[in-house]
């Protein structure tokens, strides 16, 4: 038996990420990024408002300033104001050359096409977004080994990536064993229990962003959870096995281990519940004997998928 930080440990040290692919940007929520990521531009890419207002030279000031135009988002026109004009611009908009400061809308005075200023303290600058004040061609923008969250894509969208290199998550399967289960929904024979496993483990898996789940249903049969032991190494790259790993006559996780060429490393836990954890190789491959109780099975789960404790 083992210490439980132990057994972290090795499971830290053998289970190591699936090589990174290329991901596109919309489906890589949850994911963890595998190389740094840069601005491929400045963003804003023009000088931009940040109001609904009015663009001009602060030098101009007090004015009034003669409006030659307007310009709202997106617009393409390339304005260059001569000393003494404005320009009517939206928030978002590219402020024409020549212009320095945006007054906002409700600073404004209006009248025969002039504007004037009623804002004694508006500097210059004012309600303007210099080029690259979001980020600057060549910055980092995400760093190698953080996390994707909602916010991180729509700030990559924002500066114009659409595919990155990522981790995957891997592929899970789920071997639940015992002739005692049955299916939910179905009812209950003499002697018999619902399977609770598999939904839970999946659910676990589901908050991790890991949707790749195959479940396989084996009786308390060491040829057959052999076999489907085999096949779940073979078309996965994680298996988790609940139920039979104590030492009953009924238990045959270990056996299936070593006649489908999985390598223990660790068998029992010093923690409760779940003691009779099981960890075992096959090559890269890690597989997990967990105890057939629902509350050791999460436990197990929970233990073996956090970091090891600092020392």
């Amino acid at each position: 038996m083992i210490p439980v930080d132990e057994a972290r440990a090795l499971v830290t040290s053998q289970c190591v990420a699936l090589e990174p692919a290329w991901m596109p940007l919309v489906d890589a929520a949850g994911r963890v990024v595998a190389e740094d990521m840069t601005a491929p531009c400045d963003i804003p890419a023009f000088q931009q408002s940040g109001m609904d207002g009015y663009a001009f030279a602060h030098a101009d000031l007090p004015g009034p300033l003669t409006i030659v135009g307007e310009q709202p988002a997106g617009g393409r026109t390339r304005f260059r104001l001569q000393p003494g004009e404005a320009i009517r611009i939206f928030t978002g908009a590219a402020v024409p050359l020549g212009a320095d400061t945006v007054l906002m809308q409700e600073k404004a005075l209006v009248a025969d096409g002039r504007v004037r200023v009623d804002d004694a303290n508006l500097a210059r600058g004012a309600n303007l977004r210099p080029l690259g004040s979001e980020i600057t061609q060549g910055s980092l923008a995400i760093a190698q080994g953080e996390r994707l969250t909602p916010a991180a894509v729509g700030f990559l969208a924002g500066i114009g990536i659409d595919r990155l290199k990522v981790h995957p998550t891997p592929r899970v399967a789920i071997l639940v064993t015992g002739d005692e289960l049955q299916e939910p929904g179905w009812p209950l024979a003499y002697g018999q229990v619902y399977e609770s496993n598999a939904r839970q483990l999946r659910s676990a898996l589901a908050l991790m962003h890991i949707r790749e789940v195959e479940v396989y249903a084996c009786p308390d049969d060491p040829a057959v959870l052999t076999s489907r032991l085999s096949e779940a190494v073979e078309r996965n790259d994680i298996v988790l096995v609940t139920g039979g790993v104590s030492v009953g006559d009924h238990d045959h996780t270990l056996q299936a281990f070593q006649e489908s060429g999985v390598v223990p490393l660790f068998h029992r836990v010093r923690q409760k519940p779940g003691k009779p954890l099981l960890l075992g190789m096959q090559g890269r491959k890690p597989v997990f004997g967990l105890p057939g109780n629902p509350a050791s099975v999460l436990t197990c789960f929970y233990q073996s998928s956090a970091p090891p404790s600092p020392r």
